[in-house]
């Protein structure tokens, strides 16, 4: 931990306790911590299976490693390997970090303590328990909706079976209705003939009837004439009393009248004698009046009528009723009851024929009238019958009707099904794979879950490329130990939706597997994140993502810090803390989760004070530099989430930039379209999903449910459409490839520079380029390049390349080494051409190495970098208010001149501050402060002082400053390895070399030499001869090792050094004197010092002790105040001698007069040292041509 910061907050570990310093756990403990922990966790079927061993062969000694914690036993089961594997893969990463912080290439690291391992048995734990439940809900569903198909197929088999049935069963019955039909047709038209035979017999009938009853009329006409007389007589007859009756029987002799009267009424009434005896006989019967009362006139012959008409009634005058009555009251009523029966027979009789002929009528009539009753009776039956037949048949033609509406709904059902079934043929195949697999994928739930675990505990930090070593190394071990896992196990898709994945991207999130991965790292991440976002895509994805969720930004120089903190912890808000690169001990509580729990409420204590912790509070710490020096503390606390950008996400932002520069349209058709595949498969996945819940989830049969049908319908005409929309899309996306392809080499060359300048670092600390730097770059070629009228992208591409890579060449090469632009520009060559362009058979001089790069670019290529001589042009177009200018020199070389002259130039303001000073610091940050504002320019000046303010403090301040467009700032510092790197990646680079020479050294040193100490003419000409010995000894360093066996660490600060003791040798000699003469000057103190002390206390050889002898004594002689003294010894050449003036002056006009260029012979060597110096250089960048190579190809 961060032992210092512990201290620091908590004096009373020093004042009041013990301190026991403790190592790293033992792997007895961490295998201890991992059982108990692990415990409870269900390991699968696998744990009690039998035959199953682990840790056999290469896996013992992993064993070995926690066998203390499991007893030593003889046969260790599958919870054994797993704490193993578990502490195995902690120290596997442990020693991986520790490798990466060794590399150059790497200033940020991390550290991994025993809370990484408890972090990682946690994570563990939960992926196998979530991953259990998911896996088994799924199977679940999957199994179910299975079971659903087949069941449903059953059915539609059943159902085609049965309408198979019902298709006889229907033909059956329709072969009966019509055979009701053509019976009730044929009926019918008997019935129809029989209704008009019938009718015709009717019309006979009632024309008879017509007849008949005429007749009738007729002959009832007479008989209703007589009929009244006739019953008058028999109510007169009714009359007759029994004494009357009597009285006329007791008569002896009767009266004429009354004789003739009752001889009638005998003769009528049948008597077969009418005598008088006989007569009274008759009289005497009791029925004689009811016989005459119920007398039938019809049985009256016509003899009798005759005997009676012709003997009685007209057989006198004298024989009538009155004449009767007269005679006897009795028989009165008899004779007029005889008279009128005889005259009503008479007519009877008469009428008889008529009668006769009647019932002749009437009786041919009862014939018709019966034949048409029976033709009605047989229409009425097959009337009936029909009816019955129209009931039978509508019956019929019902059952026909419901079994064809019953067949075509079954068909309906079955074709829907069959359908249903035909559409999830892929589904469930796709659903029966996993149905198969599912087995598997528990088998290896164990496995799976320690990849998933380390993944999410570990990687976060690490490149992409380190974390694939890092998943290799794990899965290595769990193939050793015996443990299954899914070589098909991605990380992305088993811890993240699509859904979840696209809305990432819509927040901001890239779309790179690197992006992706640290997306789902910061959605499962137990410890609080820290991320490392030097593009700031992070930053704003984070914000965007907690927008709904409120998110508040700060950082620890914000002085509202423990309020904003505070109010976020009691209201639950998530807090993004920027330039994290130390912990504020206030947020210890918060990082450690030290929550007290007191009356139901949940507190934390921050600084004195303890605060409601809401569970939704969410702190996310956040820096922009990559090269954070992260202690082990802070690793212990956080989950580290490095997103630094990769060349794969470059060349994706680089294609993406150049297609809205040079094709807007297909570039936002593209990105539409991206858009439009993710949500298309989002969307059928939905559907699927939806499409399989709905199956599991009916009850019965899904046929029974047509709701379900009608959704799944709906489900599948949705699906079928966005495939369609896929397909379409697919289609469009190809045409836009096509068009996309064309620019494509330029995007590869993209990422192949921006991996050259990843991979520059290896060779100098100075060289950090950032990916904003190259997009910036890119840019402004994109802006300058114009396309030229109808001209093709074939040309365009190809004029776009070079200029990107002359532009680049030009930004890169002002911030490197002399001998490192050769480097640079060999490799960016190599990128240009797609070839290797440097001979492996052949060893390259230092003309080829340039004559290559100037075949492949042209002559005109600007490969030496744009720099100081453009600094103007640098400053108002290449760089901007937020972009730093660094200038970096070699020690004594000060630049600072260079910003001045243009800035008065440019008519800027310049404010510029000597930094190195508490005084310093406050000044510049209020100078920074105020030029931000208003737009004006800020110069640093000698920031090697101050590397450590210049990581705390400026970085982090211009990382958060809201500044004017025309601000600039300025840094000027010497070549120091402490510079921070963050500062290095957010500023544009100009290094700026020391002049090499012997005069331009000379011309730097007594540059350095303040005025005053050109006072004494003795110490002048010394001065003199001191610089000339000091710029000798740095020239022969470019010749190393022929003009020293090393590279010593000479510099200007020992001639400096020189300086005074030259200054106190001579002050303790001459004391006041202007003038000593030169051969009393202490040359052996003097030499001694220099050859021993000063500039031999740094040379380890005893060939270059010589050397520097030779070169001092050879110097330092009273003879070098002599006007002819040759300062080269043995040397033919035209060589210098020193001046006849000491002045400060006339040294200064010496020093210019000397040529530029340095003969090897002025310092010593021989004419070929240049041709080796160039030699060695073209070795030297052939080295780390394949030194840097071999990292771009990685």
């Amino acid at each position: 931990g961060e032992w210092k910061n512990r201290s620091t907050t908590s004096p009373a570990l020093f004042n009041r306790c013990v301190v026991d310093w403790f190592g790293t756990w033992s792997g007895k403990a961490m295998g201890e911590v991992g059982k108990e922990f692990t415990n409870r966790l269900d390991m699968g079927g696998v744990e009690s299976s039998e035959g199953w061993t682990w840790g056999v062969g290469d896996g013992e000694a992993i064993m070995k490693e926690v066998e203390g914690a499991f007893g030593g036993a003889a046969n260790p089961g599958l919870r054994h390997a797993v704490v193993a594997v578990l502490v195995r893969v902690h120290n596997i990463t442990k020693n991986v970090s520790e490798e990466v912080a060794t590399l150059s290439s790497n200033s940020c690291r991390t550290y991994l303590s025993p809370r990484d391992y408890l972090a990682l048995i946690h994570n563990f734990v939960t992926c196998v328990n979530t991953r259990r439940a998911e896996v088994e809900e799924e199977q679940m569903h999957i199994n179910a909706g299975l079971s659903k198909l087949r069941q449903t197929q059953e059915n539609v088999a059943e159902l085609e079976a049965g309408l198979g049935v019902k298709g006889k069963e229907l033909r059956t019955k329709e072969s009966l209705a019509n055979k009701k039909l053509q019976q009730m047709v044929a009926d019918q038209n008997v019935a129809e003939k029989r209704k008009v035979e019938a009718e015709r017999m009717s019309v006979e009938v009632e024309a008879q009837q017509v007849a008949i009853t005429a007749r009738k009329e007729e002959a009832q006409r007479d008989l209703d004439a007589a009929e009244p007389a006739l019953i008058s007589a028999q109510t007169s007859v009714r009359s007759i009393k029994k004494r009357d009756l009597d009285e006329v029987r007791n008569l002896m002799r009767p009266p004429k009248t009354v004789k003739l009267t009752l001889e009638c009424v005998a003769i009528m009434m049948g008597e077969k004698k009418i005598e008088w005896a006989d007569v009274r006989k008759m009289l005497s019967r009791g029925d004689f009046i009811p016989n005459i009362l119920n007398f039938n006139a019809d049985s009256l012959t016509s003899r009798q009528i005759k005997t009676v008409e012709e003997n009685y009634i007209n057989g006198g005058e004298d024989l009538t009723v009155e004449s009767v009555t007269k005679a006897s009251k009795a028989c009165g009523p008899l004779f007029k009851w005889a008279e009128s029966q005889i005259k009503y027979s008479t007519v009877y009789n008469k009428v008889q024929p008529l009668r006769e002929e009647v019932a002749e009528l009437e009786k041919a009539a009862k014939i018709a009238k019966d034949e048409k009753d029976i033709i009605e009776a047989e229409v009425a039956q097959l009337e009936s019958s029909i009816t019955q037949y129209k009931a039978d048949y509508a019956t019929l033609i019902r059952d026909v009707e419901a079994l064809k509406a019953e067949m075509v709904t079954v068909k309906t059902k079955v074709d829907r099904a069959g359908s249903l079934i035909k559409s999830l043929s892929h589904e469930s195949d796709r659903w029966a794979k996993s149905s198969d697999g599912f087995q598997e994928i528990l088998r290896s739930l164990i496995g799976d879950g320690l990849l998933l675990a380390a993944f999410l505990t570990y990687s976060g930090f690490f490149d992409f490329k380190t974390r694939h070593a890092l998943t290799k190394k794990w899965r290595d071990t769990l193939d050793v130990i015996g443990i299954d896992y899914r070589t098909e196990l991605g990380t992305v898709e088993a811890l993240s939706k699509a859904s979840d994945r696209l809305q990432w991207q819509a927040f901001g999130l890239p779309s790179d597997s690197l992006s992706l991965e640290n997306g789902v790292i910061l959605d499962h991440c137990v410890r609080f994140p820290l991320i490392i976002d030097p593009s700031g895509q992070a930053i704003d994805f984070i914000v965007n993502k907690s927008k709904e969720r409120k998110i508040q930004k700060t950082s620890f120089l914000d002085k509202a810090f423990m309020k904003t903190l505070a109010g976020a912890v009691r209201f639950g808000t998530t807090l993004l803390v920027e330039n994290v690169e130390t912990i504020d001990p206030v947020l210890n509580p918060i990082l450690n989760r030290e929550i007290q729990r007191t009356g139901g409420r949940s507190l934390v204590r921050i600084g004195t004070e303890d605060v409601d912790y809401s569970p939704k509070f969410n702190i996310i710490l956040t820096t922009k530099n990559p090269a954070a020096k992260l202690t082990p503390d802070l690793c212990s606390r956080v989950t580290l989430v490095n997103f630094t950008v990769t060349p794969d996400s470059l060349q994706s932002q680089s294609m993406s930039r150049i297609l809205q520069c040079e094709k807007p349209e297909v570039e936002e058709q593209r990105i539409n379209l991206l858009k439009l595949q993710g949500e298309q498969n989002v969307k059928l996945r939905e559907l699927e999903e939806l499409m399989l819940a709905k199956i599991s989830a009916v009850e019965g049969s899904i046929l029974d449910d047509d709701r379900v049908v009608e959704g799944m319908e709906v489900l599948m005409k949705e699906g079928a459409q966005v495939e369609e929309q896929i397909a379409k899309s697919a289609d469009i996306m190809a045409e836009v490839e096509k068009a996309v392809v064309k620019f494509e080499p330029l995007g590869e060359a993209s990422r192949k520079m921006f991996i050259l300048l990843e991979a520059m670092r290896e060779i100098n600390f100075l060289y950090e380029f950032s990916a904003k730097f190259f997009m910036g770059v890119l840019e402004n070629v994109l802006k300058i390049t114009k396309r030229a009228d109808r001209e093709d992208d074939g040309p365009r591409m190809a004029l776009l390349t070079k200029n990107l890579f002359k532009e680049v060449s030009a930004r890169v090469g002002r911030g490197l080494m002399a001998e490192d632009k050769l480097v640079f520009n060999i490799l960016l060559a190599k990128i240009y051409k797609g070839e290797n362009i440097i001979s492996d058979e052949r060893e390259m001089s230092l003309e080829d190495i340039t004559s290559t790069i100037e075949t492949v670019f042209g002559s005109d290529f600007s490969w030496q970098g744009r720099g100081l001589n453009e600094l103007k042009l640098v400053t108002e177009n290449e760089i901007d208010s937020a972009v730093p200018l660094m200038l970096c020199s070699a020690p004594g070389h000060d630049v600072s001149g260079r910003v001045d002259a243009m800035a008065k130039h440019s008519g800027k303001e310049l404010a510029s501050v000597a930094m190195g000073s508490q005084e310093g610091f406050t000044t510049a940050d209020r100078l920074v402060s105020t030029a931000s504002k208003r737009g004006t320019w800020v110069m640093l000046k000698n920031c090697h002082l101050c590397t450590d303010w210049l990581q705390d403090i400026l970085v982090k301040k211009l990382q958060s400053l809201h500044t004017h467009p025309d601000f600039r700032i300025f840094i000027t510092s010497e070549m120091n390895p402490k510079l921070p790197t963050s500062l290095l990646r957010m500023s544009d680079v100009i290094l700026a070399e020391a002049p090499t020479g012997v005069k331009a050294t000379l011309s730097r040193f007594f540059s350095s030499i303040p005025t005053e100490r050109f006072s004494q003419p003795v110490k002048n000409r010394l001065y003199l001869v001191l610089g000339w010995v000091h710029a000798v000894i740095q020239e022969r360093l470019r010749y190393v090792p022929a003009g020293w066996s090393k590279r010593y660490e000479f510099t200007e600060a020992d001639a400096t050094h020189a300086l005074d003791v030259i200054d106190s040798l001579v002050q303790d000699l001459c004391g006041g004197k202007q003038h000593v003469a030169p051969e009393k000057l202490p040359w052996d103190a003097t030499r001694a010092t220099l050859c021993k002390g000063i500039f031999g206390g740094r040379i380890t050889e005893d060939k270059d002790q010589e050397i520097l002898d030779d070169l001092v004594n050879s110097i330092f002689t009273s003879k070098c105040f002599d006007v002819n003294f040759k300062l080269v010894v043995g040397s033919d050449d035209d060589v210098p001698c020193l001046p006849e003036g000491t002045s400060r002056e006339e040294c200064f006009e010496w020093i210019e007069a000397l040529p530029s260029y340095t003969l090897p012979t002025w310092i010593g060597l021989d004419g070929s040292a240049e041709s080796v110096r160039a030699k060695m250089i073209a070795e030297s960048v052939t080295k780390k041509v394949a030194q840097v190579g071999s990292v771009v190809e990685e």
